[in-house]
């Protein structure tokens, strides 16, 4: 049996895929002015200068066999990706261990590995040490981060039964550890905002069509489970007790719903960068309402934003889909940051303008922020 918040996450992220690929499709017919196809879209100036433009994604899910996914990307510009592996029970999910082998057959010089520990036998004696042991031999093995996920906060209970969170002393040696080598934390805390709200008061429409027809996985019909805002504090109390510890904060730290909100939480901790992993269309909603709004937020934390995509891909991705949702995923993500263009995508209700950031933003959030809360992208 599963948890209620591994299918929760699972279970939306998978039922999104397709309402993304029609996302993607429609920003190239926005760019082209016609219904494409990918070839099509592909021979455009604007692609021409995607593809020469230098580029990481720091946040992809590369479990499956073969060199597709590397090949395209380094096919697409970008001189390195990392995937991530992470603490998921869920049958389509392989197993930490199995996610390992994968991400270590793959590792080529532009696909890297960001490993992750299991929570398995949290409350037995010498947990935390054999943790840091595996966590020393993944980074002897070209690791480049140790990855957290919301299974911490949103799964897993003590023996008294209440939900273990990311602040407890438990993660302290582990945390402490990181530091000291200069290694980053990468941390999925909790889940977008929307999830907590009634379905009315939800900002995009994947989130509003899911979370209607899925009401067992709706936050906000489950007060026993921790809230929202006790993920975000939990958060920021650990990053306040581990004052030198490099952080990612994954899908926009959770924050995805206020580029205000998030804002100050970046200014609090300078040692903090977010990634945009599949939460784009919220960025894209509040360019609707507010487009300089936005804007002005990335020229602000130009140097703490970092391009991630939450690209995943499983046993039985055929080649061409890998290649296919890779390109259309990176070149729509790019009109959105790169150019000042009319847009719209089925998550957004209306058009809403590229942000058209200057290259040297571009530069900083595709491609030297990831260098610094991750070296060994460079190698």
């Amino acid at each position: 049996s599963y948890s209620f918040c591994t299918l929760l996450v699972t279970d939306k992220k998978m039922a999104c895929c397709d309402i993304g690929a029609k996302r993607r499709l429609a920003m190239l017919e926005g760019h082209l002015g016609t219904a494409p196809s990918l070839a099509q879209g592909m021979k455009t100036k604007e692609y021409e200068r995607f593809v020469a433009f230098q580029k990481l994604d720091a946040h992809t899910h590369h479990n499956v066999e073969g060199l597709t996914f590397g090949k395209t990307a380094a096919e697409c510009g970008f001189e390195g990706t990392m995937t991530i592996n992470a603490d998921i029970a869920l049958d389509e999910w392989p197993y930490v261990e199995e996610q390992r082998r994968l991400a270590k057959a793959v590792k080529t010089n532009n696909v890297h590995w960001c490993t992750t520990f299991t929570m398995e036998g949290f409350q037995e004696p010498g947990w935390v040490e054999r943790t840091i042991e595996g966590i020393k031999n993944d980074l002897a093995q070209g690791a480049t981060g140790v990855k957290v996920w919301k299974n911490i906060g949103m799964e897993e209970k003590k023996s008294d039964g209440s939900f273990i969170m990311i602040d407890d002393d438990l993660f302290n040696p582990i945390f402490r550890f990181l530091a000291d080598m200069g290694v980053t934390l990468v941390g999925h805390c909790g889940e977008p905002k929307n999830c907590w709200l009634p379905v009315e008061e939800m900002t995009v429409n994947n989130d509003k069509e899911y979370f209607a027809s899925n009401a067992k996985y709706h936050m906000f019909k489950h007060p026993e489970y921790p809230s929202y805002q006790a993920q975000i504090d939990a958060r920021d109390n650990m990053l306040r007790k581990n004052g030198s510890l490099k952080f990612m904060g994954c899908h926009l730290g959770s924050q995805e719903w206020s580029v205000d909100v998030l804002s100050r939480t970046l200014t609090e901790f300078s040692d903090m960068s977010v990634d945009f992993a599949h939460r784009m269309c919220h960025l894209q909603y509040q360019a609707k309402e507010d487009r300089e709004r936005v804007r002005e937020f990335f020229m602000k934390h130009q140097d703490q934003l970092v391009y991630g995509t939450d690209l995943m891909f499983f046993k039985g991705d055929t080649p061409k889909k890998i290649r296919d949702t890779c390109i259309e995923t990176w070149f729509s993500d790019w009109m959105f940051l790169a150019t000042d263009e009319a847009q719209s995508c089925p998550e957004v209700n209306g058009e809403y303008r590229g942000l058209g950031l200057p290259e040297y933003v571009l530069r900083k959030v595709y491609y030297t922020n990831a260098l610094r809360w991750f070296p060994t992208l460079r190698k």
